[in-house]
């Protein structure tokens, strides 16, 4: 495998590169940080000088996958004001995960691929800021009459949640432990899982009828906003430096 070549890119952008690229052929828990290191064209300590630990490495290179869903979702929700619905959310948030293998892994707990970050307290900074910015949408939803109001927002946090989770752990199409993670699913059977996945919470949590357009309107600017507060936090966290400059091998 050879090392990247220097196209002028921040080091801490070649590293991130470098590191998704070794998790998808091998797994975390066959990459080190030397063979990061040399696939990016750098040396040990350069990495520890931008990212203070392997586990947090492979966590910002989860995160950075994030930003590229967060700027998919903005975009279409400027296109149409209809995506703040929680069901047309669900519908392209499968959609656009799977075309990302390590987001794939994520959602659907990969533990051969992730390792570690395959759990939920791995992972707990990027799902925490996933939940705030799920109360705080559902919240402004319930206000504009654009989500059901017969359960409180605790419980109807729980309810996508599962519906959500059931249809990233249940995918008959992506064949046997060990399969390829970076392989692409049959397009068609993705597609119909992701209407299956918005039929479902559409009768799960939203009125029946069609939605007002002012209302969409309105909480559309207001989810444009948090999606660039979420994506403000996540890059932070990518461009945050260790407190030490090196650390131990």
């Amino acid at each position: 495998m050879g090392v990247m070549a220097d196209s002028g890119q921040p080091r801490e952008l070649r590293i991130l590169d470098a590191a998704a690229d070794l998790v998808l052929r091998w797994g975390t828990k066959r990459v080190t940080i030397e063979e990061v290191a040399k696939r990016a064209g750098v040396g040990k300590g350069t990495v520890y000088l931008h990212f203070e630990s392997r586990a947090w490495l492979f966590m910002c290179v989860l995160m950075r996958e994030s930003l590229g869903l967060v700027d998919e979702l903005t975009e279409a929700l400027r296109r149409d004001p209809a995506v703040v619905l929680p069901a047309e959310q669900a519908r392209l948030t499968f959609l656009a995960v799977h075309r990302r293998p390590l987001l794939r892994a994520m959602f659907s707990r990969d533990s051969d691929l992730l390792g570690e970050l395959a759990n939920e307290e791995s992972v707990q900074p990027l799902r925490g800021w996933k939940a705030d910015l799920a109360e705080d949408m559902f919240g402004v939803l319930r206000e504009h009459g654009l989500m059901r109001t017969d359960l409180d927002i605790a419980a109807q946090r729980h309810l996508v949640g599962a519906v959500q989770t059931g249809f990233y752990l249940y995918q008959p199409w992506a064949g046997s432990p060990g399969t390829d993670p970076a392989a692409a699913a049959d397009p068609e059977a993705v597609a119909a899982a992701a209407d299956l996945l918005r039929h479902a919470l559409a009768a799960a949590v939203q009125p029946p009828g069609r939605p007002d357009p002012a209302a969409l309107a309105e909480v559309a600017a207001a989810l444009l906003a948090q999606y660039q507060r979420f994506r403000d936090q996540l890059a932070a966290a990518i461009q945050a430096r260790p407190a030490r400059a090196t650390k131990p091998a």
